[in-house]
């Protein structure tokens, strides 16, 4: 298309990226735009904003560029959740075989072992045969995975998961399932954010409502929460709503059980492990602290030491939070998300860091996702 390709990017006025850029790296006087995980005041990226308002960058935040809904325009699509359920597969095959059980799960490798996705889809399709033909153990009782959020992220991990014999139910539903649920298919349950939050006075829930007023909702899903084998969590989270999971959420979840009543497994806790697809550090899985990376992609999550292992024998919760999901899948995942931005691209290059905020001529979505500028916070901003 005629793009001169150079190193020397000083010359730029706006430098699109991914993921946060490396404070070194950072040019004075430049509009950037990228995932720069500040706005709702993550305390590891303080450094980060702090280096962006002395150097007077005008920052488009992409997780701030949201439709009149609230809904995020920006996104690597399926992708990201395609890869994270593949990776927790592999983590439940792995944690089911360190508490002595063989299953299935074990023929599905990590995302980023498969040369593409097609040959993962089709290692997920040869698990789902062998769970048909009931090789799964009796011991460990019916494996329920509970999907909670909306979006191509979340559709993208049931994408995967449907590839196994699979049932999906009402969350009423789940204590009967659990009690004579079959062990040749698995089951899912997906819960949106009126099945999680209920107005504190009693109220209907009302979407709008609960995006500029969260506070007066109250999360609901630690009812829900001990008929899960596996929780896949897209819901995205600001400061003042609740959280889906809180540590003492898994303190009670992952209390050893005595007493097993008809249908539950022999395992010490069900929830075996938890996909955080939000990317969101500390958000609405408090304990989710740091994002876990490709080549380590997975931890043990033990609530009572509120530490992290890397272990899959101990007391405790495996967690897969990869921040950058959607790179294991590479190719797809870059063509999804460049169509995506690219409609916004034009609004982007109007902007000049060295002139007034007020002056910038941009659309909604892109000038609402300005965080910093001029030096300073362009919005109301509160450290949690």
């Amino acid at each position: 298309m005629g793009a001169e390709v150079q190193e020397d990017i000083s010359e730029a006025s706006l430098v699109i990226g991914v993921k946060q850029v490396p404070i070194d790296h950072l040019l004075p006087n430049k509009t950037y735009a990228f995932f720069s995980q500040i706005a709702k005041g993550q305390l590891s990226n303080i450094s980060l904003l702090n280096a962006v308002l002395k150097k007077n960058i005008r920052l488009i935040d992409y997780r701030r560029m949201v439709d009149s809904e609230g809904t995020p325009v920006l996104g690597f699509g399926k992708y990201a959740g395609a890869a994270g359920m593949i990776n927790i597969l592999h983590v439940i095959g792995l944690r089911l075989l360190a508490l002595g059980h063989y299953t299935p799960f074990l023929h599905i490798a990590p995302c980023h072992s498969y040369s593409n996705f097609e040959v993962a889809r089709q290692a997920v399709r040869v698990a789902g045969s062998k769970i048909s033909l009931g090789q799964m153990p009796n011991p460990i009782g019916p494996i329920t995975f509970i999907f909670t959020g909306t979006g191509a992220v979340l559709q993208g991990a049931q994408e995967i998961l449907q590839e196994l014999p699979l049932e999906y139910s009402h969350p009423q539903c789940l204590p009967t399932f659990l009690e004579n649920g079959a062990l040749n298919k698995l089951h899912a349950c997906v819960l949106q954010k009126q099945d999680l939050y209920k107005h504190k006075n009693g109220g209907n829930f009302d979407n709008k409502e609960f995006l500029s007023h969260p506070e007066r909702y109250a999360g609901t899903f630690s009812k829900i929460a001990p008929y899960a084998s596996c929780v896949v969590n897209g819901l995205p989270w600001t400061p003042s709503s609740s959280r889906l999971i809180s540590i003492r959420d898994a303190k009670a979840l992952l209390q050893p059980r005595t007493l097993l009543p008809p249908g539950s497994s022999r395992l010490p806790h069900r929830l075996l492990a938890i996909c955080d697809l939000s990317d969101d550090p500390e958000g609405s899985i408090e304990f989710a602290k740091e994002c876990t990376a490709v080549d380590s992609p997975f931890c043990l999550y033990d609530p009572e030491e509120d530490t992290y292992k890397h272990s899959f024998r101990e007391r405790g919760v495996m967690l897969c939070s990869i921040d950058m999901m959607s790179a294991q899948i590479a190719r797809n995942a870059t063509d999804c998300f460049g169509s995506l931005l690219l409609p916004y691209i034009r609004d982007m290059f109007r902007s000049s860091a060295m002139t007034p905020f007020e002056d910038y001529d941009a659309g909604p979505i892109v000038k609402n996702a300005v965080i910093t500028s001029n030096g300073k916070l362009t919005f109301n901003f509160k450290y949690t």
